[in-house]
Formats: structure tokens, sequence, C-alpha cells
């Protein structure tokens, strides 16, 4: 694979807002980057609901703010301020605003942003399966057992990869929420495991992708990795645990 290098100003593709800045995307291999310039006066549902054509934005963001700040509203009322310096991860459904006299400018890496500030940037819809997926993880970061039961059936069988302490088959689903609770045990409670994407076929197979975040004793380790769930009826029977660095985990978990 070679070297691929593209000048987001120069190369990319702009998006005028219907005030108040303008979008960038640009594109360099497998990384598709949107450069955002949001200047004071800037709200969502002013400058690119038009362009939308929803009522809230639909579109997840991943990214970082280079300067300035913004508010963010959920659907559900609940809001919070990103700044310059920080990550973020907003889920679909919001509005947003710039605050102060500063432009807010940011960078978003997310997927979904090559949907931004576009026509037909509804939601993607999931099929039954996919969306159980997503409640599972949802789940499982909450500590949620009880959801987690309603996913998983009773016969699972969840493989996980590997030679450290927690690889092996997992078959019932109580032994599946005890490897998911020597998860939490090896790391203090700090194993975290966020949904990037999902993928299924409509007929009870989903593969999803995500990203670990765990430490021990003092070390933290990021990493990515996907399952393939099968479905039968509206229950998990079988989880297959993909990972981008197995020797890296069995190290980690050794």
């Amino acid at each position: 694979m070679g070297t691929s290098i593209s000048n987001i100003e120069r190369d990319g593709e702009t998006r005028t807002f219907a005030a108040h800045g303008h979008a960038v995307l640009g594109t360099a291999g497998g990384l598709t980057l949107l450069k955002g310039t949001f200047e004071p006066g800037w709200r969502w549902s002013t400058d690119v609901a038009p362009l939308a054509g929803t009522t809230s934005c639909q579109v997840r963001h991943l990214g970082y703010v280079i300067s300035g700040s913004m508010t963010v509203q959920m659907d559900d009322g609940t809001s919070s301020t990103i700044s310059a310096g920080e990550l973020f991860d907003l889920p679909a459904g919001h509005d947003a605003w710039v605050i102060g006299n500063e432009p807010c400018v940011m960078v978003d890496y997310s997927a979904e942003a090559t949907r931004y500030a576009t026509r037909g940037t509804t939601a993607q819809a999931d099929d039954p399966y996919m969306t159980l997926v997503r409640k599972g993880y949802a789940a499982f970061n909450a500590g949620d057992i009880e959801t987690l039961k309603t996913v998983l059936s009773h016969d699972v069988v969840q493989h996980v990869p590997g030679q450290s302490k927690v690889a092996g088959g997992y078959k019932g689903i109580d032994a599946v929420l005890g490897y998911y609770g020597a998860l939490l045990e090896l790391t203090g409670g700090t194993f975290r495991v966020d949904l990037l994407n999902v993928f299924g076929d409509g007929m009870g197979h989903v593969t999803s992708v995500h990203q670990t975040t765990a430490t021990i004793n003092g070390t933290t380790r990021v990493t990515r990795g996907g399952i393939l769930f099968t479905f039968l009826g509206e229950r998990a029977t079988d989880l297959l645990e993909l990972r981008e660095d197995l020797a890296g985990d069995d190290a980690f978990f050794a």
C-alpha cells in the first residue's frame, strides 16, 4: 500500500452553511476527515437544518476541537459544552451552537461525517439484530445485567481468542456474564467497550467494530476489535470475538 497525501483545503469538498461558516471534507487513502469552521452566531438548526432536511442533526461525530467552544443539546434536552483541546463522541440527534465571539474550529473523523450538511442525513436504518447489538453494548457499559439477559440466549456461547487468562469458550449465559465480570475485576472496573459501527445482513448475522479501553497496574491499553453475532429469534446465540492486536491483548491480560 502506497502513501496517500492530500491537502484538505486544496483538494477537499467545501460545504457552505446557510450562514456563519463552512465545512471541508478531505480524503487520503483510508482516512476521511471533516474540518468545520463554525463562525459566531452559527447554530445547527438555522445553518445546517435547511441543508440536511431534518429537525436535528442525525450524524454521529467523533472528533477534536481546535479552537473556540460549542454547546450541544441532545434531543432529550440534556446539554454539554465542548471547547478547544477536547475530544468528543457525539451521538446523533442534537442541536448545537457556537459560544462567544471566536469561531469554533473542529475536525471530525467519523464515517458518518461524509453525510454532514447534505440532503438525506437521516440516521442509517438498523435491522432488528443491529438494534439489539447496540442495546447490548450500551447495557455492558452501564453494568445493566438485566438488559444483557434480554439480549443473550440462555445457551449463548462466546468465543474469546488468544492465550491469556480470559481466553477460551464461555458456554451459557452465566459463564458469559462471568467473563464480563472477570474483565472488570482484572481492570479495576476500568474496562469499557465503545461501539464504532455495526453491519448486518438482515438475517440474524451482525458484525460490530468497537474500541476497548482498560487500565491494569497503571498501564492503559486502547485497541480495536469486533464481534460476529449470530441471532436466533431475538436472542444472540453465538459471539465470536475478533481482535486487531491479539498478541498485545494476550500480553495485557497475561
